[in-house]
C-alpha cells in the first residue's frame, strides 16, 4: 500500500479504497502485503493502481 513519490511532492500512501470494484460493496479489509483488498460480499481479492492523472509535466 506504500507508494514512494520523490517526483510528486509529497504523498507516500495511497488513500484507501471505499468500494469494491467489482460489486460496489464498501465491506473491504486489507490483504496479503497491504497493496490488496479483500471484498467479504463477493469474495474477490484485488489491487488498485494509480497510472496517471492525465496531468504532463514537460
Amino acid at each position: 500500500m506504500s507508494e514512494e513519490s520523490a517526483d510528486t511532492g509529497g504523498r507516500s500512501r495511497q488513500l484507501p479504497v471505499f468500494f469494491c470494484p467489482y460489486c460496489g460493496d464498501e465491506e473491504l479489509t486489507p490483504h496479503g502485503d497491504g497493496s490488496e483488498w479483500h471484498c467479504a460480499a463477493c469474495l474477490r481479492t484485488f489491487t488498485v493502481r494509480l497510472t496517471g492523472t492525465g496531468v504532463h509535466q514537460p
